[in-house]
């Protein structure tokens, strides 16, 4: 059985007990062929970070989406709290939103404090309907009600709010590590415990969500 971490800046794919781990390694234009030679086999996400919207590289990031092995576009997205300007972070993200739907591939959302700017985006571009995966997502319920009622996906890590857990449907919940020392295998014991769901039944929900949103 696979346990899969959807997004991790950490390669990591130790078994874990009667467990094998997929990873998504995050990559950013500038590191992705380094880290694609260190690990050939992984599955990784790319994607120009909001805090580095300035520096913009689009060529690259079309030539490294086009690798068989890249399953997503990330971590994009927006911050209010870092970074240039928000025009510039909403320009270099709707190229990559365009970039991603072109290529069919889901996208790794990273937003902080620009949830009204996330969601006009997403209502102007979900018509396209690939994935949008909030990583890292400590949201109230009221916040998560809300997005998930428009159509968000929820990446969970080493912190959660344990509130909104009944608000996410199984159908839309990914585990990550991100940048934690914890590993994947006490991630999915913490969410499933939390949701009052097996284990071993909680990663194969998420093995399964996994093969539908990372083709």
């Amino acid at each position: 059985m696979y346990l899969y971490n959807i997004h991790t800046h950490k390669f990591d794919a130790a078994q874990a007990a009667d467990y094998q781990v997929k990873c998504i390694l995050n990559t950013y234009p500038e590191d992705f062929y380094a880290r694609k030679s260190l690990f050939p086999d992984s599955w990784f996400s790319c994607g120009i970070h909001p805090w580095n919207a300035i520096d913009a590289n689009m060529e690259q990031m079309i030539k490294i989406l086009s690798e068989p092995n890249v399953v997503a576009v990330g971590e994009v997205g927006l911050d209010k709290l870092k970074g240039p300007e928000l025009s510039v972070q909403i320009k270099v993200f709707r190229q990559q939103i365009e970039l991603a739907t072109q290529k069919g591939k889901p996208l790794i959302i990273h937003c902080v404090r620009a949830w009204g700017e996330l969601i006009a985006l997403y209502k102007e571009y979900n018509k396209y309907s690939i994935p949008w995966i909030i990583h890292g997502y400590r949201g109230n319920p009221e916040q998560t009600q809300q997005l998930g009622k428009i159509g968000f996906k929820f990446s969970l890590g080493e912190k959660f709010n344990v509130d909104s857990l009944k608000h996410i449907p199984m159908e839309n919940i990914f585990c990550e590590t991100d940048m934690s020392d914890l590993t994947i295998c006490k991630v999915y014991e913490n969410i499933s415990r939390d949701i009052g769901v097996d284990k071993n039944h909680f990663a194969t929900l998420v093995a399964r969500n996994v093969e539908i949103t990372f083709r």
